[in-house]
């Protein structure tokens, strides 16, 4: 049942100049087994899949945003599928739960990352990619949750606790008063008939009914460890004020008193809330290099919606260190930019080219710091505006620098009434920290047109975020849980990276293909592809049953 047994050679031919020709003798090959060694027994049971086959399954699953079964569909019936996998149509069969167990088994063991960097890591030195430009952005993830209002995540938290109540401790659930298992368990629509103006009330009930509960079970050695009572106990802390000794022991809190990272859904206890909504937030850094045939996504990672993009500069450096792919210049947006992440990326050799925009703004009244001239280490003061240079110059213990002018130079400058040097035992003192030099200096910096043109190429990232997310529905995750949406967002960005691999591996074949139609199937790669000569021998088969 071998390919090359069964199959014409025109066919044979079709199948290797196809996306699966360079998939199988590229892509492939990438794929290790060995360190998955440690997570399979040596001498008992059957022999497991390949792994190389379960991980480009997950890899084409998550290009095209498929489904399990349009995945295991694909492998059985697409040739291109079995050819690509370098299997014959025999064998293109795997259980619904093997692809489900190994999924777990790359998410509880923290291998996505590592399936991405191998891989990808392949592509650069495959392709001979330059890695000296990058550039960075996030965006907002939505996971498998239901969003819910803030009644409706009352209600929902409830309603779970109490069908894990009924179902690991009956006798103790009907020992509940009947009002929980008549409003949360057997009354559909979850208080949807309720008009706007008693929406309020109706809160303040699921609020009291979740403290009851709280304290209900809170000294039961087995319940009060429950996965659900505890995002009752979770939800009530954040949500609620509780008063000891009072007659209303339970208010809710002010929208505005809830924390950012407060639970969002009882289905995704890791989501929290961001600027853009509900979910998560996915970091991508691609190369930027003019030069490349191609880009490539260098770095990924999944964080709260909470978290800030200000955070992620040092750590995206860090990982990019240590895969060996650090840049020497990275471009990112406003959200990245602070006087701060401009010096510690400097002192890991990194050109970090992001405008500032946040803080409070310049007085444009009064003089700049960056009117000063300074060392190119932000340390020293060499003169002021007026050419003067100051008397001496030294680093605080507290890391500021403070250069003091002398009075008789300062005194009758005509620019003392806007000058940032204040009068200082009989001298004049300029004081400030290297933070806010670096940031007096972007802020002039970015206001030039050398650094708007160079600036220009970072608006690239936004083109692979809208591809990842048309293609391989980025935005919207299909599973739930940091870990299983952080393994989800590393197989969409190595898809990414396989498939512009894949089109700069058949752009470089000798026989130039085209495409016979825009659509794209549900089960393929990409719109299928044929070469001329095949194209000539359909229409001429076709001519000829029409003479017939």
């Amino acid at each position: 049942m071998d390919h090359d047994i069964y199959l014409p050679e025109d066919r044979q031919q079709a199948l290797e100049k196809s996306w699966a020709g360079p998939f199988r003798r590229s892509v492939l090959p990438m794929i290790k087994e060995e360190p998955f060694r440690p997570f399979y027994c040596p001498d008992n049971g059957r022999p497991n899949v390949p792994v190389a086959i379960l991980t480009g399954m997950c890899i084409l699953k998550e290009l095209h945003n498929l489904t399990d079964q349009e995945v295991l569909g694909s492998l059985e019936f697409d040739l291109r599928w079995q050819y690509a996998f370098n299997i014959n149509i025999s064998e293109a069969h795997i259980c619904q739960k093997t692809l489900h167990n190994f999924r777990v088994l790359v998410t509880t063991n923290q291998q996505a990352g590592q399936i991405f960097q191998g891989i990808t890591d392949n592509l650069i030195t495959a392709a001979g990619l330059n890695t000296e430009k990058q550039r960075l952005d996030s965006t907002h993830i939505v996971s498998n949750m239901a969003n819910l209002t803030r009644l409706g995540l009352f209600i929902r938290t409830i309603e779970g606790f109490l069908k894990h109540l009924e179902k690991r401790y009956p006798k103790i659930y009907q020992k509940l008063p009947k009002v929980y298992d008549q409003v949360y368990c057997q009354r559909s629509g979850y208080f949807a008939d309720v008009k706007s103006s008693q929406a309020r009330r109706r809160l303040v009930q699921s609020a009291r009914h979740l403290f009851d509960l709280v304290e209900r079970f809170g000294g039961h050695a087995e319940i009060s460890h429950l996965k659900a009572y505890r995002l009752m106990e979770r939800l009530l802390q954040e949500q609620c004020h509780i008063q000891e000794n009072d007659p209303e022991p339970v208010t809710l809190k002010d929208p505005k008193e809830i924390p950012s990272d407060s639970l969002q859904s009882p289905t995704d206890p890791d989501a929290t809330y961001g600027r853009k909504g509900k979910g998560y937030k996915a970091s991508i850094t691609e190369t930027c290099v003019p030069e490349n045939p191609f880009q490539v996504i260098t770095d990924v990672a999944v964080d709260a919606a909470s978290a800030s993009d200000q955070q992620d500069v040092v750590t995206v450096i860090d990982r990019l260190q240590e895969a060996e792919h650090k840049p020497a210049e990275l471009f990112a947006d406003a959200g990245y930019g602070s006087g701060h992440n401009i010096l510690t990326a400097q002192e890991q050799g990194v050109d970090l080219v992001a405008p500032i925009t946040s803080g409070s703004p310049p007085d444009l009244e009064k003089m700049q710091l960056s009117d000063f001239e300074i060392s190119a280490d932000g340390l020293k003061v060499l003169a002021c505006i007026k050419d003067q240079k100051p008397l001496t110059c030294e680093v605080t213990d507290d890391g500021q620098v403070v250069a003091i002018f002398s009075p008789s130079s300062c005194s009758q400058c005509e620019f003392l009434s806007v000058c940032r040097v204040k009068r200082y035992q009989g001298n004049y003192r300029l004081k400030y920290e290297l933070a806010d030099m670096a940031t007096s200096k972007r802020r002039e910096q970015q206001e030039t047109a050398h650094f708007k043109e160079r600036y220009k190429i970072r608006s690239g990232i936004e083109a692979t975020i809208s591809e990842a997310n048309r293609l391989t529905g980025l935005k919207r995750s299909w599973t739930r849980g940091k870990n299983r949406v952080s393994m989800s967002v590393f197989f969409k960005a190595l898809a990414i990276n396989i498939k512009r691999f894949i089109q700069y591996a058949m752009g470089k074949a000798k026989d130039v293909l085209v495409p016979t139609t825009t659509s794209t199937s549900s089960y393929g790669f990409a719109s299928i592809w044929m070469p001329h000569w095949c194209k000539k021998s359909l229409l001429a088969s076709f001519y000829y049953s029409l003479a017939a």
